[in-house]
């Protein structure tokens, strides 16, 4: 009889015990190599949210469909990340949330501060901004003389504390590259040498001034009109990048201890003609 209430006592106290290393396994982020080790992530591409109904079409929504977005992700239980998590993902085996989501906007307009920043407060969300160098230093240097007048893309200041916000993830765009129709790609009979110096020149300029402005130095490269050049990955890793993002349209599977699946993210567009639950719909048809 002593035999049997001592092993019901120990089924008894070890219950809970088993059930609390379950609960610190399921919620601790820095262990390696956890179960899941591929996911699907869609990357749903903006440009400018503005109130102009002139600007607002292929590459420019309203705030109101922005936040209309960010509540059907948040109702329909998705999760926003951003580089630094892919990045853990798979360099480190860092766990991802369920219904992964990445938003990005490009080419650093004021209106990623001004109406952007708000709304990823407001529903607790996070996107990668990918700025120019050049027009973040022009609008600075105007903001000085000006200190009241509100400029087309981001100040300084701006990005400082964007980058400084939970919010938003600040990833280089290049420093001048937004130049239709060739973006960061190979000039016509421009050789491989020549092209390699002057992309590493432009990015490592816009690394440098991150540097100085947000102590903080971009880990990725969103490609200037979605334009890859020929070898380009090299420059990036020369630079200390370890992924990059194209406009090719896609799902992305992402998977541990595979940095090669980091470089030339997909991601598609998103019209202010297409809600958002049609975007993802035609991405994961696209499988």
């Amino acid at each position: 009889m002593r035999y049997i209430i001592f092993f019901l006592a120990l089924i008894i106290f070890s219950v809970p015990c088993f059930a609390n290393e379950i609960e610190e396994e399921e919620f601790d982020t820095e262990v390696f190599f956890r179960r899941v080790k591929e996911v699907e992530l869609p990357i749903i591409m903006y440009h400018l949210v503005t109130e102009k109904s002139k600007y607002v079409g292929k590459y420019g929504i309203t705030p109101e469909q922005l936040e209309s977005d960010l509540k059907f992700l948040k109702a329909n239980k998705y999760n926003t990340v951003v580089m630094k998590d892919l990045i853990n993902f798979v360099n480190r085996g860092k766990r991802l949330p369920k219904n992964p989501v990445m938003l990005t906007f490009d080419d650093g307009n004021s209106s990623d501060f001004h109406y952007l920043l708000p709304l990823l407060e407001k529903y607790d969300m996070k996107a990668v901004i990918a700025v120019l160098g050049e027009t973040a230093d022009r609008f600075s240097q105007q903001a000085e003389k000006n200190p009241n007048a509100r400029f087309p893309h981001l100040t300084w200041p701006q990005i400082i504390e964007l980058h400084e916000s939970r919010h938003a993830e600040i990833q280089s765009h290049s420093y001048n590259m937004h130049k239709p129709p060739l973006g960061s790609s190979n000039r016509h009979g421009e050789s491989p040498e020549a092209y390699h110096a002057r992309l590493r020149a432009d990015l490592q300029k816009f690394q440098e001034a991150c540097a100085t402005h947000l102590d903080y130095v971009p880990t990725t490269f969103v490609y200037p009109l979605g334009a890859i050049g020929k070898n380009s990955r090299e420059v990036l890793e020369e630079l200390g990048m370890v992924a990059s993002i194209s406009c090719q349209e896609g799902m992305n599977i992402i998977r541990q201890g595979d940095k090669d699946c980091l470089f030339r993210l997909h991601r598609t567009n998103r019209p202010s003609s297409r809600s958002i639950e049609d975007v993802l719909k035609s991405i994961k048809k696209a499988l």
